[in-house]
């Protein structure tokens, strides 16, 4: 079989184990059509068997989600990223997915009360397609390089919130997805609609508890925000072992909406990830924050593409990165301004701070205006740690191991200090584990 017939093969097996509609369907056809036809990502990973993922995406056991106690592995999990007790009532909803499939959801009754829908991507494709069906892959095409085709045709599990009008969810609501097997095929989709005038706060957590050789995670996220909503995205990353993580994220502002988004990644081997994020209605606003601890022999590509389409947009763009050991890092950052998307402000800054002198960091920013009175900025900076601050604070007792924890915390710490206690207490938590193993 050639690539688009082992692509179709695998996708058609999905489709039918979760019992799809038909435009579901040829939604994965036509992007197993469009694989061959465009071009390979810088981080595709390196001699990638086609087929052998395909298999792996479409064979794991399907499991409906449940509700109850969960096991106290699972809840050791969850504590490995900040979440002490899963039953706290502090907590809202929360979704754990282990290797594809959900095996625990757990739903306050106040997020029902209030209209809002959260399940599982796989439901919400069969129940919703009022929702789904203009939506899904239209924020991340497929279209973009071989790994977004791949990812629609082999979609599989994720989870779907959908807040209504003028609902704002006073918390954090959460979704875990978990590796814990070896060459492991992940490909879930997450898609969160807020609608007009609403306010919801989603944290994603992924987590390699065990070394997993082999795995790849190519996830995809897709939001959307709706006339005057607001949506605060915060995805944390905690790979352990050989896990090339490729996500395809994509997302769409409509007018006086904003839309802040905050990814927190350490481990794994790859890293790639280039969300295409579109402000298209007057007035919508982004904050997007990236902050990466990469370490042995780690490579990474980041960066983000901004499509300002509309008068008086807005975008803030932060990249902050920890370079250990032989890291490679490459940061694209573009933000585009159309034609007749006028008082406009773009502005995006690439901070890098090295800790070997083998790590290396390559920053590549693009603006772009097609309108005269747009205001367009890029910072950058690649450095070490201050000697000054290193001597003051090892002349006030500190150990250099734990001046330099403390530098770098602080570092990172203005992008992360918004989370809720419990994340930044487990961020730093890694930040010193990482650099104590280094």
């Amino acid at each position: 079989m050639n690539e688009v017939q082992i692509i179709k093969y695998y996708a058609e097996e999905i489709s039918k184990k979760l019992k799809e509609p038909e435009w579901a369907l040829r939604l994965r056809l036509k992007a197993a059509e469009l694989y061959p036809k465009v071009p390979a990502p810088p981080w595709m990973p390196e001699d990638f068997d086609l087929e052998a993922f395909a298999a792996k995406a479409a064979e794991e056991e399907f499991v409906k989600p449940g509700e109850g106690e969960i096991p106290d592995w699972y809840k050791a999990l969850l504590e490995r990223i900040g979440v002490p007790d899963i039953e706290q009532s502090a907590l809202a909803g929360v979704t754990v997915m282990v290797n594809e499939n959900v095996v625990y959801e757990a739903q306050k009754r106040d997020l029902m009360r209030k209209g809002v829908i959260l399940k599982s991507m796989d439901e919400a494709v069969r129940e919703h397609e009022e929702f789904v069906k203009e939506r899904l892959h239209s924020a991340q095409r497929p279209e973009a390089h071989k790994l977004a085709a791949l990812h629609a045709a082999l979609r599989r599990g994720g989870t779907f919130m959908y807040v209504p009008p003028r609902v704002r969810v006073p918390f954090p609501v959460q979704a875990f997805f978990v590796i814990t097997e070896e060459q492991l095929a992940q490909t879930e989709h997450t898609m969160i609609i807020a609608d007009e005038g609403s306010y919801v706060h989603f944290i994603e957590g992924c987590i390699v508890p065990i070394p997993a050789p082999f795995s790849v995670h190519l996830g995809g996220s897709e939001f959307f925000v709706e006339r005057g909503a607001r949506l605060r995205v915060s995805s944390l990353q905690d790979w352990l072992g050989d896990v090339v993580h490729v996500p395809v994220k994509g997302a769409i502002v409509k007018e006086r909406g904003t839309l802040e988004e905050l990814g927190v990644s350490f481990g794994g081997t790859k890293i790639g990830m280039r969300p295409t994020i579109r402000l298209v209605g007057e007035g919508a606003k982004l904050s997007f924050n990236n902050v990466a601890l990469l370490k042995k022999e780690m490579r990474s590509w980041s960066g983000s593409f901004v499509k300002m389409e509309a008068p008086r947009t807005s975008a803030t763009v932060i990249n902050r990165s920890v370079m250990l050991d032989k890291s490679f890092e490459e940061f694209l950052g573009e933000i585009d301004v159309e034609r007749g998307a006028k008082g406009v402000k773009g502005y995006q800054s690439c901070n890098t701070l090295l800790l070997s002198d083998e790590a290396t960091n390559v920053t590549i920013p693009k603006l772009v205006s097609k309108t005269s009175d747009a205001e367009l900025a890029h910072e950058g900076t690649v450095g070490k740690l201050g000697e000054e601050q290193l001597f003051y604070l090892r002349s006030m007792g500190f150990t250099e191991p734990e001046a330099v924890q403390m530098l770098t915390i602080g570092f990172i710490d203005p992008l992360v200090k918004d989370l809720p206690s419990d994340y930044v207490r487990a961020i730093r938590e890694i930040v010193k584990m990482t650099l104590n193993a280094s």
